[in-house]
């Protein structure tokens, strides 16, 4: 579907579970839209390789791995699984794409009772990986879309697109160019509004997806600390997985975890807009 507001032309397409919307300023339209198609055959390569719902997907093959198994991966598919990874180190294993059949069943056990195992060895040199011990589901879905707006959004600068805001369902957005695109944070009674440059947003919250937000300890739904909460990085993908990750922190962890981030990242938190936690 196409909406063409001024010089902004929105195109949107289905993948990965949610819609993807390209917003892209640009004179031209007929134009606008041939970069928009590139952006969505890009978009169904990744999902290809990413998703664990496409039977001949590489995350499928992963995941039907046996103990002592190995294959190549994929470019794209080694880069997520390594910033998946960074994810996991900077969250003290609150964020772990390996815990797929904890999350889709909501439990810590398998069906006969025994705990979850498995082990998966993935080479910090080369696209390689590895089956040490079977048991371990590769679940991309908190990371995913964020990554797949990465690339997309490298491919547009790559094509020249000077402007242009992308987004995956209403969580997770990026900014491509340097110039301001307005995001509003709305929480129950309280907003607030962003200008981005240049940068990431992705939220998570009770009503967006907090059922689907287990610890990975226990396999279960916590007590949240926060009903909102929204991440602003330069990464989609970094910021998708954090958002996640810090639904399960409390809330006096929250301004620590951001000063210790790298790069420039900045946390909001529903009721706290005035309280802005951020990297110092």
């Amino acid at each position: 579907m196409e909406n063409n507001t001024s010089s902004v032309h929105t195109f949107e397409a289905e993948a990965m579970n949610t819609v993807f919307a390209f917003r892209l300023r640009h004179s031209d339209r007929e134009q606008a839209q041939r970069i928009a198609g590139n952006g969505f055959r890009l978009l169904e390569s990744l999902e290809d390789e990413l998703s664990r719902f496409r039977a001949d997907s590489e995350v499928t093959r992963i995941n039907q791995m046996k103990a002592g198994d190995s294959m190549l991966l994929a470019d794209a598919t080694y880069r997520c699984l390594m910033l998946a990874m960074e994810a996991t180190n900077m969250t003290a294993g609150l964020f772990d794409v390996t815990i797929g059949s904890k999350t889709w069943s909501q439990g810590s056990v398998q069906a006969n009772g025994t705990p979850l195992c498995g082990k998966l060895a993935l080479s910090p040199d080369r696209p390689f990986l590895e089956c040490l011990e079977a048991g371990r589901q590769i679940d991309l879905g908190g990371i995913g879309k964020g990554f797949a707006l990465d690339e997309i959004g490298k491919h547009f600068q790559e094509l020249g697109v000077e402007s242009a805001l992308l987004s995956a369902g209403a969580s997770t957005h990026l900014v491509v160019g340097q110039q301001a695109w307005e995001m509003e944070l709305r929480g129950d009674e309280d907003q607030i509004k962003l200008q981005l440059k240049g940068q990431a947003l992705s939220s998570s919250g009770i009503g967006i997806q907090g059922a689907h937000i287990i610890d990975p300890d226990t396999g279960d739904s916590p007590s949240y600390a926060f009903k909102r909460l929204w991440v602003v990085c330069d990464s989609a993908a970094i910021a998708d997985a954090y958002s996640t990750a810090c639904m399960l922190m409390r809330e006096e962890e929250i301004p620590s975890f951001a000063k210790a981030c790298e790069g420039e990242v900045t946390l909001y938190t529903e009721g706290y807009f005035d309280k802005v936690m951020r990297k110092a």
